[in-house]
């Protein structure tokens, strides 16, 4: 009997979260201003290597695409909280005349910490931008909390900031509730996000990211 009320206590948990999901989402999506985002990829461990090949694509709220990225991540687990990881990124942005390309290594320092089923991650990036004839150097901090008692549905928060050390100057604010719903070897994450960007007039926007991720582990 415990363990069916443990059960229909999870159940009903989920639920209520996907709910709220919901509800964000159609009200984002009557609101304007928003962009679909969808990523596929794969994950796995080799020797003391975490490696991980993700790609995106972004979509208007008209349903044009305008966005696709690709990226290879290789992290280093330590024995402490700290753990050190090298990445690239190569973009496509469509605009009205031309897609713009982009390079970008990245170097990634994690701080990692947990607290009963409470974990706290700290990923410090630095990006190194190649398009258009330019250099770009931008840092990029974003902290993760996730709570993982249930192993079949893990919810979390992350918020992160965005500065370009070119001008010493804060440029974007991007905050992200979802869940990890791990399938046999499949992880869904469906989530919801709000950001705040500095376009190049120094004029504030915003705008609702409602997507998804589906990353294959082997």
């Amino acid at each position: 009997m415990r363990i069916f009320q443990f059960t229909r206590f999870k159940i009903t948990r989920s639920l209520l979260f996907f709910t709220v999901i919901l509800f964000l989402i159609i009200n984002t999506l009557k609101a304007g201003g928003y962009e679909i985002w969808t990523f596929a990829g794969a994950e796995t461990h080799w020797r003391n290597m975490g490696i991980s090949l993700r790609s995106a694509n972004f979509f208007l709220q008209d349903g044009n695409w305008y966005l696709n990225h690709t990226d290879l991540s290789i992290n280093f687990p330590s024995k402490n909280n700290f753990s050190l990881g090298l990445g690239y990124k190569q973009e496509y942005v469509k605009f009205p005349d031309r897609i713009r390309a982009e390079y970008r290594p990245m170097i990634n320092l994690f701080y990692t910490r947990n607290w009963g089923h409470f974990q706290f991650k700290d990923r410090n990036r630095w990006e190194f931008r190649f398009m258009d004839g330019e250099f770009i150097n931008r840092y990029r901090n974003q902290v993760l909390f996730t709570y993982n008692k249930n192993k079949s549905f893990i919810p979390y928060f992350s918020t992160e900031s965005s500065f370009y050390f070119n001008k010493l100057d804060y440029t974007r604010q991007r905050t992200i509730i979802g869940a990890n719903i791990p399938i046999k070897s499949l992880t869904l994450n469906p989530f919801l996000g709000y950001e705040l960007n500095k376009g190049l007039s120094g004029v504030w926007t915003h705008k609702m990211m409602p997507g998804a991720s589906l990353i294959y582990n082997f």
